[in-house]
Parts: structure tokens; sequence; C-alpha cells
């Protein structure tokens, strides 16, 4: 047994730790505490037709039932490659599978699984605030985000750009706390495999690597290791899943055909004035008598975002949020709403209140107080909408969970072989429900374009559905009734 006496300024340094360990976990047991009500907050039973959610759970139900990713039953047609891709990434499947392999195809408990995730969520956004600014605006910040109505609504979507967020802003935090590179290039791996936007990590991290050389050539081996080791460990990781474990194609391949060089301009200019909106009105959610708010509170925002990202440092935060914004704008899809900007939230906050400290106000005011009460002022905005949310009936939503839906699921079940194909406007939701393969035609098609496709596809069966509209279907089957 060997005693080992510890000096009295070593006994000081290990009580000064521990104090800091001990504050840190009760800051982050502070903010589940405060969290915990969006659990319940709008919980939802059903879901609507989407069709996203419907190839997560087909590729979490083979995971955790050992069958291969790809085996299910959407078709998919090179003619309308907006309705999804052949697959999604396996990462949002995987942390799924669990679920799936104890409750089935269970909504209610995946709602829940997901809203814990939020709050996951929210303890990592506690520490990554925390990077910036005091205890108390990181805290405020973080409710801003946890509680805003558009969120609440989210996540009872089951998609993965919450658990995206999640780690994208894990990613970023290692990185910023110097922790071991092995960890760093996990996560990051991990993230590009729970969606391809994912790769704006180490796009992000190259850039700033170039920069760092080259502008600020101080630190060049260090930083190098930093930026670069976590880049190659996240891409054997990939690699690794992707090909060996899963034999999936991996990355970019998932989306190409949703790219046009084209119409590139076109979704430029298209995308710049729907993410500006998107993000002015993220915080203003049914207002009812109180929309006049918006006419000034919208821009004020957008305003000091943008002073605060035009003043920020060429940090890594930087390059990653100019490198997300520059993939968002590019993008082909704009129905999507606020979800795609969900993981730069965070990063908007921040260059908001950066940008409001930085402006020099001719009147006396202390920005310590100020910033606060300006959280609490959007916080209050809020109420309104979180208490219709908590007082609204429970509904069925149109979608799969319907009287209707469910006899149609079971009469294609009972009545069609398993190697029938069925063309309907929600294939990837039809194929889950019913274990059958199908298809969708582009909604522009025309009567010869679905002929067809009809053909090529094999298909045997057409299902229509009055809330679900698709123009060019209606106009084959009135065509082949005459």
């Amino acid at each position: 047994m060997n005693i080992i006496l510890l000096s009295n300024s070593n006994k000081k340094k290990q009580m000064i730790k521990l104090g800091h360990v001990n504050k840190r976990n009760s800051d982050l047991l502070l903010i589940i505490l405060l969290v915990l009500p969006v659990i319940f907050i709008n919980l939802q039973h059903t879901v609507d037709w989407g069709g996203d959610y419907a190839m997560y759970i087909s590729e979490a139900m083979n995971i955790a039932h050992c069958q291969p990713v790809s085996n299910i039953q959407y078709v998919y047609n090179t003619n309308a490659p907006m309705i999804g891709p052949l697959l999604y990434p396996v990462g949002f499947p995987l942390l799924l599978a669990p679920v799936c392999l104890i409750y089935g195809n269970n909504i209610v408990s995946m709602i829940v699984y997901l809203s814990l995730i939020l709050i996951l969520l929210a303890l990592v956004l506690q520490l990554f605030f925390r990077q910036y600014f005091s205890k108390t605006v990181s805290i405020l910040l973080v409710l801003v985000v946890l509680f805003n109505p558009w969120l609440l609504h989210f996540k009872n979507e089951i998609l993965a750009d919450i658990p995206f967020t999640l780690f994208f802003y894990l990613t970023l935090i290692l990185y910023l706390r110097k922790s071991k590179a092995l960890f760093t290039g996990f996560l990051m791996g991990f993230t590009i495999l729970i969606k391809t936007a994912g790769f704006v990590l180490p796009v992000a991290f190259i850039l700033y690597l170039f920069y760092r050389l080259f502008v600020e050539p101080t630190g060049r081996k260090i930083i190098t290791k930093r930026l670069l080791v976590p880049i190659v460990y996240s891409l054997l990781l990939v690699f690794f899943v992707n090909k060996i474990l899963f034999h999936l194609p991996s990355g970019i391949d998932l989306y190409s055909g949703n790219f046009s060089l084209i119409a590139l301009k076109h979704h430029f200019l298209t995308n710049i004035a729907l993410y500006i909106e998107i993000f002015q009105s993220f915080f203003y959610r049914n207002l009812y008598d109180w929309k006049f708010l918006v006419l000034i509170t919208q821009p004020v925002l957008f305003t000091f975002a943008l002073i605060g990202f035009l003043n920020s440092k060429k940090d890594l935060l930087f390059f990653v949020f100019s490198v997300y914004l520059l993939m968002l704008i590019i993008y082909p899809y704009h129905a999507s709403g606020f979800r795609f900007l969900l993981p730069v939230l965070p990063i908007l906050l921040n260059y908001s209140v950066n940008g409001f400290k930085s402006i020099r106000w001719r009147f006396s005011v202390r920005k310590q107080l100020l910033v606060p009460l300006i959280a609490v002022f959007l916080l209050g905005q809020y109420i309104p909408e979180i208490i219709r949310l908590v007082q609204k009936p429970e509904i069925t939503k149109p979608g799969p969970q319907e009287q209707t839906s469910q006899e149609a699921f079971e009469y294609i079940r009972s009545h069609l072989s398993e190697d029938e194909t069925v063309l309907f406007t929600k294939p990837r939701v039809l194929a889950l429900y019913t274990g059958r393969k199908s298809v969708c035609n582009e909604l522009s098609d025309d009567i010869e374009k679905i002929g067809r496709l009809l053909k090529q596809k094999d298909v045997g069966y057409i299902l229509t559905n009055e809330n679900l509209s698709n123009p060019a279907m209606e106009k084959y089957l009135i065509a082949k009734k005459n």
C-alpha cells in the first residue's frame, strides 16, 4: 500500500477542478429540468402522409431484424427523384433500430424517443453556447430553441434532422474543446451517416485548414493534426459502415439524381430569398393579434445575425456556417421549411447576439442585461402557441393511421401477392404498411409517360386518395375510363 501526500497547492487545484465539474453538472441538470416538458407538449399519436419517415422506419426495421437495409419495397423512379432517393443514409435507421426491435412500427414510441434526443440536444447546445456566452444567456438561448412552437410541432416528425443536429454540435464541441481526434472523427463520421449534409463538416475543416496554413500560418503542425486527422477517421468510418457493414451506396451518390447544373441559378436565387424568410418567421408562429411584432423584430433579428456574421472571426464556426448555407442555397428541394436550417440555427443565434453586442449604442445600456431581456421577450411570444398546443385535443391526422387507410392497407395485404406493384402518390408509406412494392409517377407526367412507367415497373394496380393530389394520375385514369 502506497500513501501519497498531496501538497496544499495540489489539494487546492483538485478542489477547484472538482468545483468546476460540480458546477457544470448542476447547469446540465438545470437544463434537463427546464426542457423536460418538451416531451409531453404536443405529443401526437399519428403521422401524416409524408414519406421520408416511412423510408427511415423501413430501413430501421430491416436493421432490427438483421435483414439487408436495401430490402425495402419502395420502387425508385428515376424520372421522379424528388419523391425520395433509393435509400437514405443508414445513421438514423441505426438509431431507430432498438426502438423498432422492442416496439415494432409504433409511432408513439418513436416520437418519445426523438423527444429524448431533443433533450440531449438541449444539453449539447448548452455546452456550445457556454463557449461564447454567460451561463444565463446560454440557458435562455437553449430555451429559445427548444420551446419554439415550430420545433414543438416538428418533434412529432420521425425524421433525421434532430439527431443530425445533435451529432453536428457534438462534433463541433469536441473540436472546440480540443478532444482527441479519434472521438471528433467518429462523431463527424456518424453525422455524415445520419444525413449526407454531414459532408459539410469535413469540407469546412479542409477549408479552415487551408485558411490557417496560408493566411494565419502560426502553429501549422498542431492545427493540421487537429483538422486533418478527424477527417481521415470520419471517412474511414463512413466507408466501413456503407461499404463493408451494409454494402450501401455512400454519401452523395444517394442524392445525385436531385441536382441539375442547368437549374442551379434558379435554385440559388430562389433559396436565398426562401431561407431569409424562413429564418425570420421561425420565431413568430401563430401570433394572431400580436402579428405587428413581426414587422419590428423580424428584420431586427436578421440584421443582428448579418452584422454578427460579417464581424465574426474566420474561425471553424465561420467556415461550417458558410459551407452549410452554400449547400442549402444550391439544393433544389424547396419544400422542407425550417428543418434544413435547424442545424445552423444555434450559430445564427450566436451571430445575432454578437451582432447586437458589437453595436455602439448612443444611449446608456447594459448589454449584459439587455441580451437576456430580449431572449425572454422572444420566449414570451411563444406562450400563446404553447398554450394552444397543450389544450389542443388529439386528432388523427390525414395519413396512414386513418381508418380508411388502414382498411385499404389490409385489403392490399390480403388480396395482392407479394410481387405485385402498386402505383400510389406516397409509395414509401404504402411499401411500409403493406409490404408490397410501390412506385409513384412524376406529378407533371403526361398520359404517355405514365403508361410507359406502368409497363416499365410492371404495375398491376393504381391506388388513389382524395387527400393526395396527383393530377397526372387522375388524367390517366379519366383517359382510360373513356
